[in-house]
């Protein structure tokens, strides 16, 4: 079993609390669709879905008739993704596990590791994740990474930001430092008192991630391992740029 990680237990107690708020069910749909169509996607094709939280993305791939394996350390997420693709109708392969721990060999015609998944563990451990997938993948098969792009994030991160969930404010301080290229984020919720002016602060949780430029993670994929290897700003084929919020890697095992 994998070490405890930094961020560990804000995605075990924290993020279940809010994670709906941040992830778009449309978003999903507009995104598989795109993923879809780069794999050529058939009915009955292998996917695997790493790590797959709440199921957004398991389940529109199931949707599009893939054999879907979703991988998570937080059954929380998972019992969410069960009962979320029960209601869609589909049949999801659900797995508690820790992504470091996977050890599927040759199995999936497609992998996908998306919203930013990548980066919470030390860089050793993220190459060892990314080899993982290689593993999982039968020859042919297709890789799909989508993440921050970290020159991006340091011209442009704020220092808090602000979302209402479910009837209250979630602020998040963040705070970026160039030298390791580590975003620390420290997430709060806030709620107005009945009758009263001033807000209240409950500290919820610290995360953690390390954010990786274009070209870092280029050479932590090991082109070398893959027949091609393709770049992109976002999860609808833009173009990528420094400007580009995302870093889409798409590799051809």
């Amino acid at each position: 079993m994998a070490d405890v990680f930094q961020s560990e237990r804000f995605f075990r107690e924290a993020w279940p609390q809010f994670s709906r708020a941040f992830e778009s069910p449309t978003d999903a749909t507009s995104e598989v669709e795109w993923i879809a169509g780069l794999a050529a996607l058939e009915p009955g094709a292998r996917v695997l879905d790493a790590p797959c939280g709440f199921g957004r993305h398991s389940i529109e791939l199931a949707r599009r008739g893939g054999e879907v394996t979703g991988v998570d350390f937080s059954e929380t997420e998972l019992e969410r993704a069960r009962t979320a693709a029960r209601e869609a109708g589909v049949a999801l392969t659900l797995v508690c596990q820790d992504i470091r721990d996977m050890e599927f060999a040759g199995e999936f015609d497609l992998a996908v590791n998306l919203c930013s998944s990548i980066g919470y563990f030390s860089d050793d451990e993220d190459r060892l994740v990314l080899d993982r997938f290689w593993w999982a993948l039968k020859p042919g098969g297709l890789f799909v990474l989508d993440t921050r792009n970290r020159d991006q994030i340091v011209r442009s991160l704020p220092p808090e930001e602000r979302k209402r969930v479910d009837g209250w404010t979630l602020r998040i301080e963040n705070a970026f430092d160039p030298a390791t290229s580590r975003w620390r984020a420290r997430w709060s919720r806030l709620k107005r008192a009945a009758r009263a002016r001033a807000e209240t602060e409950e500290l919820i949780g610290e995360s953690e991630i390390r954010l990786y430029s274009a070209h870092e993670l280029s050479a932590m994929l090991r082109p070398e391992r893959w027949s091609r290897v393709e770049l992109y700003g976002g999860l609808d084929g833009t173009p990528f740029s420094l400007d580009a919020p995302r870093i889409v890697l798409v590799a051809r095992k």
